[in-house]
């Protein structure tokens, strides 16, 4: 019980310290991309334009709100779900890929519930340009979870993606499971991982930002196929991928913390220690 306790105390200071400091930067990064997905075929440049000639500088920290809660919300369950679950799993799936996959599947259904809300009042106002803007009209049941199936769907690929990938390539860096990464090994995970979770998760949260947001209702009425279907039809992969470059950077910050931390708790609370203790 005492190793828990700390595990979960650990989890949560080092969630909220990457909060604080990658928020600033990747808000401004997720902002940018979300406005080039919702108008589809238009360049950074002329993002950036758009958002400073509407809102100023200030316009780049639109949905900061909502961003920030989401983030700090996370944190309370998503470094437990990803530790203990496998944890647990482990007495009874010896496969660790079959493992990351069902903890990967968990996360992200439990995740789509909670930050459902927040998603969709942070698209909101990230493709709205009036400054009279507010939340209180869009906290209904019926709207604050509009997105949810999209947004499900997101989160299950994202989560079974990177936890896959990210077990694939730590441990393909080590000679001993209980080994801590080294910086340079930590980096090549965190890069790889990166891009595997964006080619694979990237056009789903193109779909998502197109359902979420105001002005594009259509997208509510259709399936998930009908909506690939239009954007690829009109924009090509190009279409899908709107906006990735900025996410790829985003989320490589991300991962530059979040690799080693897994790394470090795994070897601490997780898999590793069961498997040295095997």
């Amino acid at each position: 019980m005492g190793d828990y306790i700390k595990a979960l105390i650990e989890t949560q200071v080092i969630g909220a310290f990457r909060v604080a400091l990658t928020m600033p930067l990747e808000h401004v990064l997720d902002r940018i991309k979300t406005y080039k997905q919702s108008k589809q075929g238009i360049t950074y440049i002329q993002s950036y334009l758009d958002i400073k000639g509407a809102r100023g500088l200030i316009g780049l920290y639109d949905g900061f709100y909502p961003s920030f809660l989401r983030n700090m919300v996370k944190q309370y369950y998503r470094w437990p779900m990803m530790i203990f679950i496998p944890s647990m799993l482990n007495d009874h799936i010896h496969n660790q890929s079959i493992n990351k996959i069902i903890t990967g599947a968990s996360i992200g259904l439990f995740e789509s519930c909670i930050i459902t809300p927040f998603e969709r009042l942070k698209t909101l106002k990230m493709t709205s340009m009036a400054t009279g803007f507010g939340y209180l009209k869009y906290i209904t049941f019926e709207s604050i979870y509009v997105g949810f199936r999209i947004q499900t769907t997101r989160q299950v690929v994202s989560w079974t993606n990177y936890l896959y990938w990210d077990h694939k390539v730590r441990y393909a860096l080590k000679a001993d499971p209980g080994q801590p990464l080294s910086i340079v090994n930590s980096l090549i995970a965190s890069s790889l991982s990166s891009i595997l979770n964006i080619l694979a998760v990237h056009p789903f949260d193109t779909i998502k930002t197109l359902v979420q947001m105001e002005e594009n209702q259509n997208y509510r009425k259709i399936s998930l196929y009908q909506s690939f279907k239009i954007v690829y039809q009109n924009y090509g992969l190009a279409g899908l991928y709107a906006g990735w470059q900025a996410r790829i950077i985003a989320y490589f910050c991300q991962a530059l913390l979040t690799t080693p931390t897994i790394d470090y708790l795994e070897r601490n609370y997780g898999i590793s220690k069961s498997k040295k203790q095997q």
